[in-house]
């Protein structure tokens, strides 16, 4: 078992950040107020480290993290990798079947996190100025990703960087019951290739980079009722605010002024909520009976008729056990917890499991004691201790 509980992050930095998501966020313990890149493909972000023999690195952990693929590199002060790896970023559970509200893609109805918090220990330690370096991609096309209703077919502009996101016939779409989009999502306007070498009919909005060029011999044929804007302003955009289902006028704001297109792609924000890398407290494996379980906080009613009906709402883990330790780890988990008391922390929960299990996925939380570890001396040498963990989302 490990608790990180020293935080060696001297600085985080990150390639673009969309307004109002700054890196820093990382820093606080509010998973949900995390940093989000303005990137629709390749991102680094990179953790500044102040480490030294008596305070090495020796962990890393993330929490909130979204993307298709992450990958890390832990550096020493001169640069050099000192340790690398990858990041799973495969959803926990997962459909391919859009549209069917029956299928395991309800995982995504307001759920918190979509991906499980990441506790790396290190092979190596670094034990100067050194940095983690994430770089993480987004590519794949959500907006026909849809749980329940229709795909994204086309974006309609209401006013001044705001609108609403439809489907192939013409009604908004309900974003919530989407499942799939987000703040920070990108989308994405369908654009004509430039410069144009075939005959081409435009059958839908569609975007054109400014200045355009239709190369001789070659006709571009707009259909009625149709448009082809030609501009030199973005033709994607990143969502800023959502404002309930996002189907009203205007429901849908966004980080740029996109006009009314069909749209191509809608892809993942690149977020972080929470970001440590440091020390950690090395305490033994919980003893035999050790508990693991959740903390939904969904709503259930039960009618007086037989009924139901409930909403969907996230689900915390939590965890329960008990450790043998001598007297220098009871005297040091119990500096730990006076010091941070009521503060969340990053735990390891189990360590040295079968590689099947997954551990630095599926055994760690970031969580806070629900209440004060209790101490029992067993003889001059041992003490054990029970405690009982939940995970902040």
């Amino acid at each position: 078992m490990r608790i990180l509980n020293e935080d060696r992050t001297s600085a985080v930095s990150a390639g673009t950040t969309l307004s109002g998501f700054p890196a820093s966020n990382v820093e606080n313990d509010r998973p949900r107020k995390t940093w989000i890149s303005t990137t629709q493909a390749s991102e680094t972000f990179t953790i500044s480290l102040n480490a030294s023999a008596g305070y090495p690195v020796e962990a890393m952990f993330f929490h909130g993290l979204l993307a298709d693929t992450c990958t890390w590199v832990l550096k020493n002060q001169a640069g050099s990798t000192v340790e690398s790896g990858t990041l799973d970023c495969t959803f926990p559970a997962e459909s391919n079947l859009s549209g069917n509200p029956n299928t395991m893609n309800v995982s995504f109805v307001n759920q918190a996190h979509l991906l499980r918090s990441f506790f790396v220990v290190f092979d190596t330690t670094v034990t100067d100025n050194g940095s983690v370096v994430l770089t993480l991609t987004t590519s794949q096309n959500m907006g026909s990703a849809n749980i329940e209703g229709n795909a994204v077919a086309s974006w309609v502009r209401d006013g001044a960087s705001a609108g609403r996101l439809l489907d192939s016939g013409g009604d908004a779409i309900n974003i919530q019951n989407h499942g799939r989009i987000f703040v920070g999502s990108h989308v994405v306007g369908l654009e004509i290739a430039n410069p144009l070498t075939t005959n081409t009919t435009v059958s839908s909005n569609t975007f054109a980079s400014s200045p355009y060029v239709i190369n001789a011999s070659n006709t571009l044929t707009i259909d009625a009722s149709n448009t082809l804007t030609v501009t030199t302003d973005p033709t994607s955009a990143q969502i800023t605010s959502i404002t309930g289902d996002g189907t009203a006028s205007s429901g849908i704001a966004l980080s740029s002024d996109l006009a009314t297109a069909s749209i191509a792609q809608v892809y993942n924000p690149i977020r972080i909520g929470i970001a440590r890398a440091g020390k950690t407290l090395d305490l033994p494996t919980p003893s035999k009976g050790f508990k693991f379980g959740y903390k939904d906080y969904s709503v259930r009613r039960g009618q007086p008729t037989g009924g139901y009906s409930y909403q969907q709402r996230p689900i915390a883990r939590e965890v329960q056990g008990s450790s043998v330790l001598t007297t220098a780890e009871a005297q040091a988990l119990q500096n730990f917890y006076r010091g941070y008391r009521s503060k969340p922390v990053p735990v390891l929960f189990v360590e040295g499991m079968p590689s099947a299990f997954e551990e630095e996925e599926k055994g760690n939380l970031f969580g806070y004691f629900q209440q004060p570890p209790r101490f029992n001396f067993l003889n001059k040498d041992y003490q054990s201790v029970q405690y009982s963990l939940c995970e902040v989302i």
